[in-house]
């Protein structure tokens, strides 16, 4: 960290806090442009904030891919509106091409976190603004480690024992995917605490997640289900809860060990949206290629 703050006070490289205080906007960083040291602070600055913000970037394709894999091991797309050239990109759109969806279309409007399904946990999820509405389709992010330090200490006590089922079968019939009988008996439920470590700084994390969630081991599904919405309700209140406005060219990233997200609604008849979004799995760790998983 000491080495990461000394070469950001000697490069042009700033950063400034995002409200309420739990990550970091990017400035004075052209990323199609920049030179090894600066990808190094960039990488820095990743890996030591939750919420991360570059705001101006004029990237295709092929850099946004290249961008995301400096964070972690990229893991393809085959489900979520893959994009035609670079599978490790999701494609985020209202958008139609002869009268069908271009990429995913209203996917991710709840609190969720990404990567729930797979067996080892440790995403980060980057989405690139390619065309953003003037208004709406905000993306909101929770801090789940300053709630978890909220709760009172007997009830932090409780939840250390909590599992959570998940399930990715669950998660794809909600989207109405279309499942071959292969899928779906290849898709095994995974049990996850609900309290985690956080990798950017090795606080505790609540995490939380409503689309994925089967059930709670040791509880009936009615109990399992209002203790998630609780705390789902207690982690996004306002004070911990940073949104995000989104201008055309944005870089987004966050760690799904430390938060939770949600997109919001636009007017979808008066804007066209179209976001990329890539994956990455830590890079000392294997991951499945079998799809995206919430």
């Amino acid at each position: 960290m000491a080495m990461a703050a000394r070469s950001i006070e000697q490069s042009h490289i700033t950063t400034k806090s995002l409200p309420p205080g739990f990550g970091v906007e990017i400035l004075g960083m052209d990323v199609a442009n920049a030179s090894p040291s600066d990808l190094e602070i960039f990488d820095a600055i990743c890996r030591n904030n939750p919420v991360v913000v570059v705001r101006d970037q004029k990237l295709d394709a092929a850099q946004v891919v290249k961008l995301a894999g400096r964070l972690g091991r990229l893991s393809s797309q085959h489900r979520t509106g893959p994009h035609p050239e670079f599978p490790e990109i999701s494609i985020l759109s209202n958008k139609k091409v002869d009268g069908k969806y271009i990429g995913a279309h209203e996917v991710g409007r709840s609190w969720h976190t990404d990567g729930t399904t797979y067996t080892k946990l440790g995403l980060v999820t980057m989405l690139y603004g390619v065309e953003c509405p003037a208004e709406g389709s905000d993306t909101l992010i929770a801090d789940t480690a300053a709630a978890w330090e909220a709760l009172p200490p007997e009830r932090r006590a409780e939840l250390e024992k909590v599992q959570v089922v998940h399930s990715r079968l669950k998660l794809f019939q909600k989207y109405k995917a279309q499942l071959s009988e292969d899928d779906m008996r290849n898709m095994h439920d995974v049990v996850h605490p609900i309290v985690v470590t956080s990798p950017v700084d090795g606080r505790k994390a609540l995490f939380l997640t409503k689309g994925s969630t089967k059930g709670m081991v040791g509880m009936s599904d009615e109990d399992a289900h209002k203790l998630m919405d609780e705390l789902v309700q207690f982690a996004t209140q306002e004070r911990f809860v940073y949104r995000h406005r989104w201008r055309p060219h944005d870089i987004l990233i966050w760690n799904d060990l430390a938060t939770v997200h949600s997109a919001t609604s636009y007017d979808e008849t008066k804007y066209d949206r179209l976001v990329y979004r890539a994956w990455m799995r830590p890079f000392t760790t294997e991951f499945e290629e079998i799809g995206p998983a919430h």
